[in-house]
């Protein structure tokens, strides 16, 4: 019976592989072989799924490639356009088509952001043609606008038709000649030197020196007016510094006659080179008030006597002795209006004090004389 036994347990053992029956390993074969068909399965499905997504990529982008087609085919211009680069032996024809396409796009895009409606960019292009064909610079046109709308600060109907381009011309003219250092008129010398003479001591013009200011002289002045435009005629007597001599003075009673042309001035007796210089402007003054084409403006008396040098610095240093270059009349011209601005802006801020003349207003500052030629 033992011997039995152990025959079957040889047996037994003879048909185990790791302690394992082959019925047992069988089985794991076959649970190792479906793990791996999973795995496999898995991996075919991942990729299954990544294609299905391509291809729904490609899908999308057909269509919108379709449509891109369809678009384009409605559109005869771009098809045909398209037909000829395709058909030309460039390759970079279609290419450059897109580019200018992408271009026209941004351009497009950028005059919408910068307010301009597309509707309204054709027009635009149209008149860039014509400033083109114009000869007109687009960057010029814009700094010209830029000029218009400064000048119309100052000329507010610059931009009316009645405005003739001789007005504007006018006006930029005297800002130029404003702003070059050279806005004051010249100064009108005449001095006796040149030939025009008074009576020694005396006021009393003579003939030749009437006829120059009643002529020649008052249209000179008008001439410096309109091209100044000024309306301000001061006329300075100077002296040299001989004396007088020692008499009455009766510039107070009779200097006013004298202008309101009720008086001689040959009446008019100065006791001073001061008053001989005032009496000598006050006879020129009402000679000029004779000439209807200076009726509209203002003309004022002035003495310098015998203070102040051809030069226009003092006459400190003292140069005594018959110098006909100092016995003169200067006739000077400025415009009243910065002076009378300023005492209406005296007037709105206070009361108290009259408003001073500045160096730019009023004496003047030094100018080129402007050369009388003498008479014969």
């Amino acid at each position: 019976m033992d011997g039995q036994i152990i025959r079957q347990s040889s047996s037994y053992r003879q048909g185990l592989v790791l302690g394992l029956t082959m019925a047992e390993i069988m089985i794991l074969l076959v649970f190792c072989l479906l793990i791996a068909m999973a795995a496999f399965l898995r991996v075919e499905h991942d990729k299954r799924e990544q294609v299905e997504k391509e291809l729904d990529e490609v899908r999308v982008e057909r269509n919108s490639e379709h449509d891109l087609v369809m678009d384009v085919k409605q559109n005869l211009g771009i098809l045909d356009r398209i037909r000829s680069a395709v058909g030309s032996r460039d390759p970079g024809a279609v290419d450059e088509y897109w580019r200018e396409l992408v271009e026209s796009h941004d351009m497009v895009a950028s005059a919408a952001n910068s307010g301009l409606p597309p509707a309204q960019l054709t027009d635009r292009l149209n008149d860039a043609a014509n400033f083109k064909a114009r000869g007109i610079d687009a960057e010029k046109a814009l700094r010209d606008e830029d000029i218009v709308a400064s000048i119309e600060k100052v000329m507010p109907n610059v931009r009316d038709r009645a405005t003739t381009p001789g007005q504007i011309a006018e006006l930029v003219g005297r800002g130029l000649q404003a702003n070059s250092g050279h806005q004051w008129p010249p100064i009108i010398k005449l001095s006796e030197a040149a030939g025009y003479h008074f009576k020694s001591g005396s006021a009393e013009l003579s003939e030749r020196f009437r006829s120059d200011l009643a002529g020649p002289i008052s249209a000179q002045i008008v001439g410096l007016i309109k091209q100044y435009d000024v309306d301000v005629i001061e006329v300075v007597g100077h002296t040299d510094e001989r004396p007088v001599g020692a008499r009455q003075s009766n510039l107070d009673s009779d200097l006013l006659p004298v202008l309101r042309n009720s008086a001689d001035i040959a009446s008019v007796m100065p006791a001073d080179n001061a008053g001989l210089g005032l009496a000598r402007a006050v006879s020129v003054v009402s000679v000029l008030l004779q000439s209807s084409a200076l009726s509209g403006y203002k003309l004022l008396p002035l003495s310098g006597a015998q203070l102040i040098n051809n030069d226009e610095t003092l006459a400190i240093s003292g140069t005594p002795g018959d110098v006909l270059e100092r016995r003169r009349i200067e006739i000077r011209l400025r415009k009243s209006a910065p002076y009378e601005a300023a005492i209406k802006a005296s007037d709105t801020i206070t009361p108290e004090l009259p408003p001073q003349r500045s160096r730019q207003d009023y004496p003047f500052p030094i100018r080129k004389p402007l050369a009388i030629p003498p008479h014969h």
